[in-house]
Parts: structure tokens; sequence; C-alpha cells
């Protein structure tokens, strides 16, 4: 069996156990007198396992002191005590105990790893001692493999000796080491004959830090023991990170007589660390984009009108990714039909206008914004503008405007959706931010996929919204007023979907000079429900006008032609029919509601109220009989029809929305009826509607 102590196969196999065994935590460390069995000197961490112990303290007393126990729990036996044997001058090769109490390295009761090394060939009279340094054991399965492959005491020495001890005497100039262990030999390629006697700043190196290395020297000028994390050198210039303890000894009188330092080779650890650091950071940067890049489109999906989102695009990323950015839409001869430009300097706005005068008068063929455009060249990250600036030919006016609102690296990616390029986003550092890099040409690729969309999504909304009103609108035509009575209509379609209502009115005279007022409001907010509104429009003027009926006829006469005409569709309509004056001069008003809000009706002296009576709504029931509701209308009243988009609201109860409309409308009554009816639009919808409006009033001329 081999028994080789510098090399071989059980230095190997101690070496390779032992970094499993001792965790990277600093000891507890004990000078003893072997003549006097005494314990001269202990460290903060092995004053806490035995506090208020007195120094110099025999070696069983201070064992007994730490409640110092076996692995398993057993009282240890006098002289075959770790310690004990330390004292008789005896290595202890490396054995695991406990203690009662915690330390700042330790938990109570947990196991802990006692070396004890003689100081032979030391001098005077550090030859006479024996260092012991007790360290927290994490992994008790390795604890029990290194007990079991170290089958002599050569092979515990060289596990023992896996940590590095020195010994330096503060008393002689520079602070030289006395006496080293093979494992520092080791551990630094430095042989003992050759650092003994020197200071050990022989370990630092170039990148050593010299504020680690000033704290250390203040701890240790103050007679205070000291722990540091320091990247040291090995003697064939290989870096390591060494944890350093250094603690003072001190005689009977208080006098410092020595440094004792422990010294572990912690470099995976760090390399761990800095590795684990690394993957948290890059974690970070990936969470920031996707916050920044979530926050954009979330802004970008609520602008629903292209240019105030090409407007808006470089606003989100100035100042957080750029000190200026513009967005352009160009068109296919390099001119500029649309550019939106921001600079987090505002004082800079006179340069920015030149900027964007400039570039709308046409861009190079050479220049990045028109190849990118073109797909000629695909997401750019120019390091430097100005040489850019340089190769593309820039005017001497566009390169001094250029200059003026900040240089440094740029970026220029395009602004794409459903497989076409709609513009280019530009992003400029300018000079005094840090380069960009891949990382941020990335981020500003898949801002361009998502500012694309959004500038696309804007432009559709808008030629679809323009469609919705045209044809909204080309289905609503003006209404017709007799002499003595005023008709003025109102709609606005729905203010957060461009989609074709199903929302109508109409107003005509019937031939015995009856005037006809009608609102109604389709289910649903598509095509469909513009068709049916338009064939639902038609019927009831038709039917209406035909034989002159009264509004429940009419609403009736509907029901049965929705049936036969096949026009599966639900409405709300409310039908109101002025009548000409009597011989009294009085005017009758006749009304009928399928399933509509209730009409309102302003008198002469101001006084609103709602208009009775309820019924069916249109495309349930073509059987259902309804009746027309019939009262008196004065000179100089207003009847109001309205559609819900109004008065409902998702946070708001429905009757306390109609009590709002029929307060507004009292105190509104002194309006001509034009000005009467955007003012009740402006104060009922203050925040906007979801759905269409559409409002009709009839004011009945008098005195």
């Amino acid at each position: 069996m081999e028994r080789v102590i510098d090399g071989g196969a059980v230095t190997a196999t101690a070496g390779k156990t032992f970094p499993e065994v001792v965790h990277d935590e600093s000891a507890a460390v004990l000078l003893v007198d072997l003549e006097q069995r005494a314990v001269l000197f202990a460290n903060v961490l092995a004053e806490q396992l035995a506090p208020g112990v007195g120094l110099p303290a025999d070696i069983e007393e201070w064992s007994r002191s730490a409640g110092l126990r076996s692995s398993a729990g057993d009282e240890l036996d006098g002289t075959a005590a770790p310690l004990s044997r330390v004292a008789a001058g005896q290595p202890v090769r490396g054995e695991v105990v406990t203690a009662a109490r915690a330390s700042d390295a330790s938990a109570p009761r947990e196991l802990l790893w006692v070396v004890g090394l003689p100081l032979t060939g030391a001098p005077a009279p550090l030859s006479r001692q024996a260092l012991v340094v007790i360290l927290p054991v994490r992994a008790h399965d390795a604890v029990r493999r290194t007990q079991a492959r170290a089958e002599d005491l050569h092979a515990r020495a060289v596990i023992a000796s896996d940590l590095a001890f020195t010994i330096s005497d503060p008393r002689q100039p520079d602070d030289p080491l006395v006496w080293v262990n093979p494992a520092f030999e080791r551990a630094t390629g430095f042989a003992a004959a050759d650092v003994l006697g020197r200071n050990c700043r022989f370990l630092q190196g170039p990148d050593t830090d010299r504020e680690t290395v000033g704290r250390i020297r203040k701890a240790l000028d103050a007679g205070q023991p000291v722990s540091e994390l320091l990247l040291n050198y090995r003697a064939d210039g290989t870096a390591f990170w060494n944890e350093v303890v250094i603690s003072p000894v001190r005689d009977a009188e208080g006098t410092i007589t020595h440094h004792v330092g422990v010294q572990s080779d912690v470099t995976h650890r760090v390399r761990a660390e800095v590795e684990r650091d690394a993957a948290l950071a890059e974690a970070r940067r990936a969470r920031r984009r996707l916050e920044f890049l979530a926050r954009i489109t979330d802004s970008l999906s609520q602008v629903l009108d292209p240019q105030a989102a090409l407007q808006l695009l470089p606003r989100l990323v100035v100042p957080e990714m750029a000190r200026w950015a513009f967005a352009a839409v160009v068109d296919g001869k390099g001119r500029t039909r649309q550019i939106s430009t921001t600079h987090e300097d505002e004082a800079l706005a006179p340069q920015v206008r030149r900027f964007q005068e400039l570039h709308a008068t046409g861009l190079l063929d050479s220049s990045t914004t028109l190849r990118v455009l073109a797909g000629r060249q695909g997401p750019t990250l120019i390091p430097d503008i100005s040489d850019a600036l340089v190769s593309a030919g820039a005017s001497p006016d566009m390169a001094a405007t250029i200059t003026a609102l900040g240089l440094g690296s740029a970026i220029v990616v395009p602004l794409r959706a459903r497989h076409a390029t709609t513009g280019t986003l530009t992003l400029l550092s300018g000079p005094d931010r840090p380069p960009y890099t891949e990382d941020d040409l990335q981020t500003a690729v898949d801002l361009g996929l998502r500012g694309g969309l959004a500038l696309e999504n804007a432009r559709l909304y808008a030629e679809q919204r323009r469609s919705s009103e045209t044809l909204q609108r080309s289905l609503l035509t003006p209404p017709a007023s007799p002499e003595d009575i005023t008709v003025v209509t109102r709609y606005l379609p729905a203010a957060e979907a461009a989609q074709v209502g199903g929302d109508w009115y109409d107003a005509f005279g019937q031939p015995d000079g009856s005037t006809v007022v009608v609102i109604g409001d389709v289910m649903g907010h598509d095509v469909s429900a513009a068709a049916a509104m338009g064939h639902l429009r038609t019927v009831v003027r038709t039917l209406a006008y035909d034989r002159q009926a009264g509004p429940a006829e009419v609403l009736d006469r509907t029901d049965r032609a929705m049936q036969g005409l096949a026009v599966h569709t639900l409405a709300t309509a409310v039908v109101a029919q002025v009548r000409p004056p009597g011989p009294d001069g009085r005017r009758e008003l006749r009304w009928c509601r399928a399933g509509h809000l209730p009409p309102l009706l302003l008198g002469p002296d101001g006084t609103v109220r709602p208009l009775p009576g309820t019924g069916l709504i249109l495309g349930l029931d073509a059987e259902h009989e309804r009746e027309d509701q019939v009262g008196e209308i004065l000179p100089g009243s207003t009847l109001l029809l309205y559609t819900d988009g109004l008065v409902e609201r998702r946070d708001a109860v429905m009757d306390e929305r109609l009590e709002e409309l029929r307060a507004a409308l009292a105190e509104l009554a002194h309006l001509p009826l034009g000005e009467l009816c955007d003012a009740l639009l402006a104060r009922m919808l203050a925040r906007g509607s979801d759905d269409d409006v559409a409002v009709v009033a009839v004011h009945v001329g008098g005195p």
C-alpha cells in the first residue's frame, strides 16, 4: 500500500476529499503551551466556544468549558481527548467533535473538525507550543469517507495539513514569518526556507486589492484580529483567492508576541460566486429588458391613431435607452413621409426641428435608414455615428445638426409588421453614455417589431374607423323638420372600438303633417349589426309613411316584417309622433317603446320628466301587440331621445345615470337646441363611452 505524504495515491485521495469536509468559514484558533499544558491564546471564535475562561487556562478546563464531546455525543475520555493529546505533544490529524455553544462560524453541537499541530521547527518559544484549529464540518458523509480512507497517521496528516498555517513575529522588523506548515508550501509553491524571515506580502501581485491590504495592516497595527478575502499569487505566478484569518497572540502582560494566520484557498468558491452573480446579473438584465418592452407595448397598444403612435414611440425610449431617438416612415423614393424625433434635452428643440426638416428633404441612397428600410441591410449597430456621417456623405448642415444633438453610437432597426417594413427606428446614445452593445441591438430589434406592429394596427384601425363612420353616417340622413318644429341629431361612434355600430335615428314628416321621430339600437357591433340597422331604419320609415300609422302599429308591423324578411336580430327602439296642432292649437304626442330607454320631455317651465310605458324589444315575438302612449306636448317643449351609450357606464348604476341626464337637461334648458345637444354630450361623456351614441332632440315652437 502506498503511503506517500507529498504525492501519490493517499495524498491525492485525501486532498480531493478534504474540500468536501471543511466548510469555508473562519476557524477557532488556540495556541497551547506544551510544558504548562495550558491554552495561552484563543481567538474571537474560540472565546465564543468557551466564554469567560481566563487565559492561560488548563487545556482540560478549556475543553470542559467548551463542552467538547465526541461526534456520537459521548464525553471525551481524559487523556484520549484531542486537546489532551495536543497538550502531550502529539499531533491530532483531524477528529470530529461537537461544542455546547455556537460561534459566529458554527451552531451548537454542530460537527467540528479539530486539527492539532506541534510547532516543531519553529523558533523558541514557539517550538514548545502547538497550534489547534477548530472549524465546522458541513458534509457528514464526506467526513466518514475521509476517515475511512485515512488508513494511517500519515494519510490523516495529509488531510489535516490541507489548511495552511503561518506564524509571524511582529516584534521583529516588518513582522516576518517564523513558521509555516507544509500545506502553506503546497498551496503557494514557496518553500519554507525561502519565506521564513520575510513578510508575507510576497504573495501579493499586480491585481491584489490595495484597500484590502490596507485594512489588514490597520487591524494588525491596532492589535485586532482580521479576516479578509485577498487575491494572492503562487510562486509560479498563478493567482488564487486566499481567505486569510490573522489573530494576534499576547503574553501575560498583554504584549503581542506573534500573529497566527490561517489561510484557505477558496478560488473555487469565489469563481462559483462570480458565476452566480453573473447569472443573476444577466437574469436581472433580461427581466429589466422584458419589463421595458412590456411597458412600451402597453403604452403603444393604447394609442389608436397612427400619427400619435409614431410621435409616442421615440418618447418611450428616451432617456432610458437613448439620449435622442427618431422614428421615420419613408416613401419608395426616399422622401420622409412622417418623422418623429425626441431629445432628452429640451433646450435642443430648435436643432430637433432642423433635423426633421433636413430629414424630410430626402435621404441619400447610402444612408443606413434607406438601406434598412429597403431590406438591403438588417438591424445595424453603428459604433461611431461620426464615421457613418462621413461614409454616407451627409451634407454639412445635416452633419452639424446631428453633432449638436449628440454623436456617440447608434442603432437602426426596421419597424416591421406582417412581413413588411413600414419605417425605421433610430436610437443614438450620445457622447456621454456607454456605446451600444449587441444586447442593446437585440432589445432594439424587439422594440422595432413591437413598434412596427403597433403602428400598423393603428393605421388599420384608423382606416377601419373611417370606413365605419362613413358607412354609419351614410345610413343616417339629415332629419326633416316642419316649419314650427326643430329637429337636431347627434351621432358619436364608440371611443374604444373601430366597429360599425347599430345605433340609428330618423325624423320625417307624414302626409297629414305629423312629425315622426325614431331612435333605435340594434344589438351588436359589426357589419351585420349595421346591415340590420339599415334594414330596420328603412322598414320603420316606410311603414310609418305609407299608412300614416301610429307608433305602436309601426313597431308591431316592423316586428312582423323582420320575421318575414328573415332579419334575425334584436333591437330596441322608440317611435314618437308629434301631431299637427288641433283647432284649439294643442298638439298631441304619441309614443311607443320597444325595450328602449325612456325619452325625456323638457316642458316650457323647465321641468323634465321621463315618458312612461314599456314594451317588448323587436325580434322576440312578432305576434306581440303594443299600445300607444298619448300625451300633450306644449309649445316651447323639447323631447329628447337617446341610445344607451349616452348613459351606460360600467362603474355607475343606470338609475343614477338617468337621473344625472335629467338634471343636466333641466340645467341646460336655456341653450339653443344644437348647443343643448353638444353640452349634454360633453357632460355625460366626459370620460368617453364604450358604445355608439345617438341623440335626437325635437323642439316644438311656441310663444
